[in-house]
């Protein structure tokens, strides 16, 4: 043992059985230890980084990758591994002189200054960075220079960047051309991009533009901003006088003008009835949840600053959702009797009615009426018993109604219509959990682990947080406080 202790080998050996238990602390220490007595080892070096950007120790990543380039100068990976040890610790000048300096070592005709998606990524990696320091100016500067270069291989990005940063510095002359470029080139149904070019045409910058443009999701700034009337008519002429006609075929640009109309004017009830009927047609499972955003109380807006819209607290009473349920209900009616959207339409495939109901349960939903929500879906399910988006829909239901044995039943009986579909077969575990059956739970789990090793070990592996949360909080339901705090743990564990 005296002998093992002073061998590099055997100290990085250890380092390796404690990492395999995940026992990183003393990983680290054992590598240290290793390295203690060969300082040079560049494999060791490499592990022991490893561990500690995975325990957040920036200062010793930093210091060990610094090492690792001093050893090895002639390889790329190790000046950006250190430029990135640089960023991560909050010194984003640092990376970026180390970045350069990389750059200034490279000889005329390399292959990582021609336009390549190497070169490309570093460049709008370093960019990234300066934008950070917020100098807006000098990180446009350097989109250009790029551009300047042709070293840009994703000119997407590149002009998302340049839309960005225009508003920033309030170009808005500029960043509107910027985004009805990205437009153009196919980005008609990126929300981010109709947002941007809203901004730039209402000349909207600064800390509004910079919120907007980070929210996700099929939600454009018409309807997460208040605007003004004056602002609302701008933007309404915009999309009927131009996009709309440049992008006949984009779904985004008719979703987004249904904010802009008044509901119950000409105008929005001619684009409501469209745009249902042609999702009812195309059978869009999510046509609900697309509507909802529509169901929005608007706050009062003040002259000198931007509310975010909050939601409606009952759906109900909304102008919206009364307009879009008489709507709904006239389609079923009328294609219950003859088929067709109204007298004179042309007579529509049953799929049509199906997804029809399907809608109205989940406007009943919407508004917390489950009971009538589940008596429609079974409408759908007795015409169409194979559909397995009914039973997810009816399983939740069922679930938010509180019958929680009911929902599994449900759920399970879609699963078993297609059991390569691994959605439902997580919904269908995840109710189990809820249901107190975590036997059951585990063996729905298992058909999608795989078969050599434990399933519950291998969803651990795969980290499946919700599974292992869930499971934990089931334990806990049961009275089961010890099994309850390992699942916590073992999951709070660093990782």
């Amino acid at each position: 043992m005296l002998l093992s202790s002073r061998s590099h080998v055997c100290w990085h050996v250890y380092g390796l059985i404690y990492r395999s238990e995940r026992n990183y602390n003393e990983a680290i220490k054992a590598y240290k230890q290793a390295l203690r007595i060969d300082k040079e080892n560049i494999q060791i070096l490499k592990d022991l980084a490893l561990l500690e950007i995975q325990m957040r120790d920036l200062e010793g990543f930093a210091k060990t990758q610094h090492t690792i380039l001093e050893l090895k100068p002639n390889l790329k990976v190790n000046w950006l591994a250190f430029a990135l040890a640089k960023h991560v610790k909050g010194d984003g000048k640092g990376a970026i002189d180390v970045i350069d300096i990389f750059l200034s070592t490279l000889e005329e005709g390399s292959v990582d200054l021609e336009k390549n998606f190497e070169s490309s990524e570093l460049a709008l990696y370093k960019n990234s960075i300066i934008a950070e320091s917020g100098d807006w100016k000098a990180a446009l500067d350097h989109l250009n220079e790029c551009n300047e270069k042709d070293i840009l291989v994703d000119q997407l990005s590149c002009l998302k960047l340049s839309g960005y940063y225009q508003l920033q510095l309030e170009e808005y002359d500029n960043a509107k051309e910027t985004f009805y470029k990205l437009l153009e080139r196919g980005s008609t149904e990126d929300y981010s991009i109709h947002t941007g070019y809203m901004l730039s045409m209402l000349n909207i910058g600064g800390e509004v533009s910079k919120n907007m443009l980070k929210r996700k999701g099929a939600r454009a700034l018409s309807s997460m901003l208040v605007l003004s009337n004056e602002q609302l008519k701008n933007v309404k002429e915009e999309y009927q006088n131009v996009l709309i006609h440049r992008f006949p075929k984009s779904i985004a640009t008719k979703r987004i003008m249904l904010t802009l109309f008044d509901v119950g004017s000409e105008e929005w009830n001619t684009s409501i009835d469209a745009y249902i009927q042609t999702n009812l047609v195309r059978g869009v499972p999510s046509l609900g949840d697309d509507l909802s955003s529509l169901f929005i109380i608007q706050a009062a807006s003040n002259s000198n600053e931007y509310d975010i819209a909050q939601d409606a607290v009952d759906v109900k009473c909304h102008a919206a959702y009364k307009s879009i349920v008489v709507r709904v209900d006239g389609y079923i009616a009328t294609l219950e009797s003859n088929s067709t959207f109204s007298g004179d339409d042309e007579v529509q495939p049953p799929s049509t009615l199906l997804w029809a109901w399907y809608l109205r349960s989940v406007l009943f939903e919407l508004a917390g009426e489950y009971n009538q929500a589940i008596t429609v879906v079974d409408k759908g399910l007795d015409q169409t018993p194979t559909g397995v988006d009914l039973y997810e829909l009816k399983g939740r239901l069922l679930k938010k109604a509180g019958d929680i044995n009911a929902a599994v039943e449900c759920l399970d009986k879609g699963r078993e219509l297609d059991k390569q579909d691994r959605y439902i077969n997580n919904q269908t575990t995840k109710y189990l959990l809820q249901a107190d059956k975590e036997v059951e739970a585990l063996e729905k789990m298992a058909l999608f682990t795989r078969h050599e090793s434990d399933p519950e070990l291998n969803i651990f592996d795969m980290q499946v947080t919700w599974y292992e949360l869930e499971l934990a909080a089931c334990y806990a339901r049961k009275g089961n406080f010890g099994k309850s705090l390992k699942k916590y743990c073992k999951y709070a564990s660093p990782c």
